[in-house]
C-alpha cells in the first residue's frame, strides 16, 4: 500500500475535524506521497513545477505527511484545500460539489520558506466562516492568516502570530467554537504543545507543553513526531506520537546507546523512530490515557512507555501514525514499520508495510491487516489513499493527494482531490499551474 498513507485534515466550519530536499526523498521512501495512484494528469486539479537543485529536478512537496494538518475542509458544500507551491507560498482552491467548479488558486500570502518544504499550511474554518491558513515555519514565527470573508478565498489578512517558535502546526476547531493549535515548539527536541484561541484567532492562550520525552529519564537527544485528529463532533483530541531518537545517529561503537540495542547504523536522523503511543483530550481539556486515566504533562518517555504504549517496536523502526476516530470517539490508527536509508537515495534497507492498531478490551491489538470487525468507515480509511478532508461530524468521503508525473518528472508534483463515491473532482481547463 505504498503512497496511500492517510493524513488527517480539518473542518473548523463550526463543529468538527476529524480525520523539506531531503525530507521529501523521506516521505518517498515512507510512501505517502501517492506514487502509486491511479490518478491521471487530467483528473488532477493542481499542478506544482519541480524543484531544481544541483542541476537535477526533484520533486517539491504540495503538503507534508499529517504532521502538518490538515490539509482540506468540507463545509457549506465546498471543499477548501491548502498546499504550497515551489517558493512555500501558501496556495488555497475551493470546489464547488453541486456545479462541480472549482475557485481559486488564490496566494494567501507572498511569504514562503522556499526550498525548505517545512512551512506548508494547515487549514481550519472558525464558527463565523473565516478560513485561517498556518504556514511558514521552521522553527521561527508561525504565520497565520485569514480571510476577510466568510467561506471566500479571494482577500486574506495577515494576522499575528499565535506562537513565536514552531514547527508543524496542526489545528482543530472544536465544538465550542475555540481553535485548538498543535505544534512542535522549535527544533527537534522541543516539546509539543498547545494554544488555544477563544475569539477566532485573535488572541491566543498561554502554551500548555504536552509531550517532552526529554524530562525522564533524563535524555536530552529524545524527542517526537506527533499527529492528531478530532474526536466525533470535535469534543476530544486525539493524539498518537513516535519516540524520535537524536542518539541513534550519534552513536559510535556497538550498544552504546541509552534505549536500545542499535540494529541499523549510520542512517539519517530522522530515520530513528520508535514505538507508537496515544492520548486524548477530553471535553473538559483534561489530558488522559485510554483507559481514562489522567495523565501528568508534560508526557515524558518513561511515563509514556508505561502508560500510553500502544505498540512497543523494539529495536525495528516505525513512523508516525495516521489517526482516525469513529463516531463513538474510537481511535484507530494505520502506522508503518521499515527502514529506509534516506543518506542513499531512499535505497529501502528493510520494506515498509502497514500496521493497523485499535483498542478493545482492555488491551491494544496491533495487526498486518484491516480487522473485519472495524466499522466501515475505519476500513474505509484505513486504505484510503490521501488525507481526509473533514466534515461537520467526522471524517467525510473526500481525500485529498499528490504524485509526481509519471509521464513527465520535470513537470513537478500532481495534486488530486478524489471522493470515494464519485471519484476525482477535475478541473474544467484542466489542472491550474502554480510555479
Amino acid at each position: 500500500m505504498s503512497g496511500r498513507e492517510m493524513i488527517p485534515t480539518c473542518n473548523c466550519g463550526g463543529t468538527n475535524l476529524l480525520f523539506w530536499l531531503v525530507l521529501v526523498t523521506a516521505l518517498t521512501v515512507s510512501g505517502v506521497d501517492g506514487r502509486d495512484s491511479p490518478g491521471t494528469r487530467e483528473s488532477a486539479f493542481a499542478v506544482i513545477g519541480p524543484a531544481l537543485v544541483k542541476g537535477d529536478f526533484h520533486q517539491y512537496p504540495p503538503f507534508y505527511s499529517n504532521v502538518i494538518a490538515p490539509h482540506a475542509v468540507v463545509t457549506q458544500g465546498k471543499v477548501y484545500t491548502a498546499f504550497q507551491n515551489t517558493k512555500g507560498q501558501p496556495i488555497v482552491m475551493a470546489y464547488d460539489m453541486a456545479d462541480k467548479r472549482w475557485a481559486g488558486p488564490a496566494t494567501v500570502s507572498e511569504f514562503g520558506l522556499g526550498k525548505d518544504a517545512h512551512g506548508n499550511p494547515s487549514i481550519c474554518i472558525d464558527r463565523r466562516g473565516h478560513i485561517h491558513i498556518f504556514y511558514g515555519c521552521h522553527g521561527g514565527r508561525l504565520r497565520h492568516t485569514r480571510s476577510t470573508k466568510p467561506y471566500d478565498i479571494t482577500e486574506w489578512q495577515e494576522q499575528s502570530a499565535p506562537t513565536p517558535r514552531a514547527t508543524y502546526p496542526q489545528t482543530i476547531c472544536m465544538a465550542d467554537g475555540s481553535i485548538f493549535l498543535f505544534f512542535r515548539a522549535g527544533g527537534h527536541m522541543e516539546p509539543w504543545s498547545a494554544r488555544i484561541s477563544r475569539d477566532n484567532g485573535r488572541t491566543w492562550s498561554e502554551a500548555e507543553k504536552v509531550i517532552e520525552m526529554r524530562l525522564a529519564p533524563p535524555d536530552r537527544l529524545a524527542a517526537a513526531y506527533s499527529s492528531i485528529c478530532p474526536g466525533y463532533e470535535g469534543k476530544t483530541v486525539h493524539c498518537f506520537w513516535v519516540h524520535k531518537d537524536d542518539n541513534a545517529a550519534r552513536v559510535r561503537g556497538e550498544n552504546k546507546h541509552p534505549w536500545r540495542p542499535l540494529k541499523y547504523k549510520g542512517l539519517h536522523e530522522a530515520v530513528y523512530r520508535y514505538n507508537m503511543y496515544y492520548i486524548r483530550r477530553d471535553a473538559a481539556g483534561i489530558w488522559r490515557n485510554i483507559a481514562g486515566k489522567e495523565v501528568e504533562l508534560p508526557v515524558s518517555k518513561a511515563f509514556a512507555d508505561e502508560h500510553c504504549m500502544v505498540y512497543d517496536s523494539g529495536d525495528e523502526l516505525t513512523n508516525i501514525g495516521f489517526p482516525f476516530v469513529d463516531e463513538r470517539s474510537r481511535p484507530y490508527v494505520r502506522f508503518k514499520t521499515g527502514v529506509g536509508d534516506w543518506k542513499a537515495g531512499g535505497k529501502v534497507i528493510k520494506p515498509w508495510h502497514n500496521l493497523y492498531a485499535h483498542h478493545d478490551a482492555g488491551k491494544w491489538h496491533v495487526g498486518d491487516e484491516v480487522p473485519a470487525a472495524w466499522p466501515k468507515q475505519a476500513r474505509v480509511f484505513a486504505s484510503a489513499k490521501g488525507a481526509a478532508a473533514f466534515g461537520p461530524t467526522s471524517q467525510v468521503d473526500w481525500f485529498i493527494y499528490y504524485a509526481n508525473d509519471r509521464f513527465n518528472p520535470k513537470q513537478g508534483s500532481l495534486i488530486y482531490l478524489y471522493n470515494e463515491a464519485g471519484g476525482y473532482a477535475e478541473r474544467r481547463g484542466g489542472p491550474a499551474r502554480l510555479p
